[in-house]
């Protein structure tokens, strides 16, 4: 099967003042398929926020390549790399502060799609489809994003990126903000879209439980590079390497 995602020896690096550059990211290599979910954990400044990022190319890597659904996009600009973001979207941590505060949720999750010409009446049916597809009344999209919950507001990030039908979320730690109760619902409905739409996920998260549950690989991530990577249940219940062992034993403690 050809991955709908593959990264080769990917790196970024920044000039540290006196230390020469440091590597966020250190020629990090993986395949994601079609309808698969991939994890990513380790601890905080491992990079796998700094991964997400330059896999969506929000930032520019400094080395290695990315190619998404048999298109180099290392390099892209302009035009190419506005139809990379077609097949790949993002959700963020904080679903407030992704979204501009001065716009409707409906406005912002109508945004591509007004991008793409639609009338105007057809960008307002598709939002409200949208918002009901994500557990939300129709009457939310006409709110601004402080005037809801925060896990009213995390759903209607995930119907903005699925607005333009991508074929992969990348979810950057995108129920951490969230207490225990909403967070089990927003994982209930990224079930459900991988399981209606056949959605590719790289799922980046610290809570091992729900990385089990929804995963089925996991990487390890430790300063900037992959230190295991494997099944999900045989990398947490049999892990090879003292950092993975570190990490599983820190969560169940």
């Amino acid at each position: 099967m050809e991955p709908i995602l593959e990264v080769k020896d990917l790196t970024k690096k920044y000039a540290v003042r006196g230390k020469g550059d440091f590597s966020a990211v250190d020629h990090i290599s993986f395949r994601l398929n079609q309808g698969e979910t991939l994890g990513i954990v380790g601890e905080s400044g491992s990079g796998k926020s700094t991964l997400a990022k330059l896999v969506c190319r929000l930032i520019n890597p400094s080395e290695g390549s990315i190619c998404l659904c048999g298109q180099d996009i290392t390099k892209a600009k302009g035009k190419e790399l506005r139809d990379a973001y077609q097949n790949i979207q993002m959700v963020f941590q904080d679903p407030v502060s992704s979204f501009d505060p001065r716009r409707t949720l409906g406005d912002s999750i109508g945004e591509s799609l007004q991008n793409r010409r639609l009338a105007n009446a057809q960008v307002k049916a598709r939002v409200r489809e949208l918002l009901e597809q994500c557990g939300l009344e129709a009457e939310l999209g006409l709110r601004y994003p402080h005037q809801v919950s925060g896990g009213q507001c995390q759903r209607a990030a995930i119907a903005r990126a699925l607005a333009i039908q991508p074929k992969i979320l990348i979810c950057d730690e995108a129920t951490s903000a969230l207490d225990v109760t909403v967070q089990q619902q927003i994982m209930e409905l990224l079930w459900k879209l991988r399981d209606s739409y056949g959605l590719s996920y790289l799922f980046i998260c610290h809570n091992l439980a729900l990385v089990q549950s929804f995963c089925h690989r996991i990487l390890v991530m430790n300063e900037g590079k992959i230190v295991e990577e494997g099944i999900t249940d045989e990398v947490i219940l049999h892990p090879k390497t003292e950092y993975t062992r570190m990490l599983v034993d820190s969560i169940l403690l």
